[in-house]
C-alpha cells in the first residue's frame, strides 16, 4: 500500500497487492458513496469520475453505492442472465466468427473493438449494430474518467463531446446504464484480451500446447483501477480517514499474479455480473479460431 498525503490537500491510498486488494474489497466500510469532498485534489478526481459515469444524474452501476436503491437486485439479475449464456458462448458459436477470424490474423492489429462491441451490445439489445461512431464513443468514455489534462477537460466541457458519446450509446441500448457501461467501458478489457489472444495464436507451437482454459487465463484483463472511500470510522490498522480515496489497481495486481477472482472481485458486494460470461467468451473465441485453423 502506498499513500500520498498532504494535509488539507490530498489523501490517496493505492494498492496493487492482490491480497491487500481482496481485503479492501471485502471491507464494507469502503464504498462508492464518495460523500467526503473536503480535500481539493480528491474532490477533483471524484468530480471527474462521477460526472463522466452518469447519465442525467443517474450513476452507472459501477459507481453506485453499495446500499443504492435497487443496485444489488439489478446486479444479481444481470449476473443470472449473463451466467446462463456462458456455456453457449464457451462452445464458440457462429456469432464469434468475426472475432475468431481476427485472432487468426484477419484485419489490422488493434481493429477488433467494434467486433467486441457488437457481441457485447447484442447481449442487451437484439439487432444491436456497432458502428464506427459507437466505437469512437466507447474510446472517449474509456479515456474521460481518467483524464486530468485541464485543456482537454475544458475542450470537452465546451463541445459536450463526452455527453454526446454517452447519449449515443444510451440511445442504442434503450437507456440501460449497465449496458452503456458494458459497451462503453467494460468492453475495453475484452478488447485487450482478444489482442493478446491474437499474439498467442501467431505461434503454432504455443497454440497447440494451450487449452482454452489456459488461454482465457492469459487473456483476462481487469479494470485498471476502482475507487473506494470510507463511509465511517476506520476500524482496521490502515489509518484511513473519511476523506481518503482508496484506489485499487486491479490490472497491475492481476499482472503480478493472475487471478480470476481478483479480475472480477468475486464474492464481494461489487462483483462483476459478467464474471462467468467473459471467461466463457474468451474460451469460445479461442475454440472457434482453432477449429478453423
Amino acid at each position: 500500500m502506498k499513500r500520498i498525503r498532504i494535509p488539507g490537500v490530498v489523501d490517496i491510498v493505492r494498492s496493487d497487492d492482490p491480497a491487500e486488494i481482496k481485503s479492501f474489497a471485502q471491507d464494507l466500510n469502503l464504498d462508492r458513496e464518495y460523500s467526503d469532498r473536503s480535500l481539493p485534489v480528491n474532490t477533483h478526481i471524484l468530480k471527474q469520475v462521477r460526472e463522466t459515469l452518469q447519465v442525467n444524474g443517474v450513476p452507472f452501476p459501477t459507481v453506485t453505492p453499495r446500499c443504492g436503491e435497487g443496485r444489488a437486485a439489478a446486479q444479481t439479475d444481470l449476473w443470472k442472465r449473463l451466467s446462463a449464456l456462458a456455456q453457449d458462448f464457451s462452445a464458440g458459436p457462429v456469432q464469434l466468427e468475426g472475432l475468431a477470424a481476427y485472432v487468426r490474423g484477419g484485419g489490422e492489429t488493434g481493429t477488433c473493438g467494434p467486433l467486441v462491441q457488437q457481441v457485447v451490445g447484442s447481449l442487451f439489445v437484439p439487432g444491436f449494430n456497432a458502428t464506427s461512431a459507437s466505437w469512437d464513443a466507447a474510446l472517449l468514455l474509456d479515456k474521460a474518467p481518467r483524464t486530468m489534462n485541464p485543456a482537454l477537460l475544458a475542450w470537452w466541457a465546451v463541445t459536450k463531446q463526452v455527453d454526446k458519446a454517452k447519449k449515443l450509446l444510451s440511445d442504442m441500448v434503450g437507456g440501460d446504464l449497465a449496458a452503456v457501461h458494458a459497451i462503453g467501458i467494460a468492453l475495453h478489457n475484452i478488447v485487450s484480451g482478444v489482442d493478446a489472444m491474437r499474439e498467442i495464436y501467431r505461434d503454432p507451437s504455443v497454440r497447440a500446447s494451450l487449452t482454452p482454459q489456459s488461454v482465457r487465463s492469459r487473456c483476462l484483463f481487469a479494470p485498471a483501477s476502482v475507487i473506494r472511500q470510507p463511509v465511517g470510522p476506520d476500524n482496521s490498522n490502515n489509518g484511513l480517514e473519511p476523506s481518503t480515496l482508496v484506489v485499487l489497481d486491479l490490472q497491475a495486481a492481476n499482472a503480478k499474479s493472475p487471478d480470476e477472482s481478483l479480475v472480477f472481485l468475486r464474492q464481494t458486494w461489487s462483483q462483476c455480473p459478467a464474471e462467468q460470461w467473459v471467461p466463457a467468451l474468451l474460451e469460445g473465441i479461442w475454440r472457434r479460431a482453432c477449429a478453423s485453423s
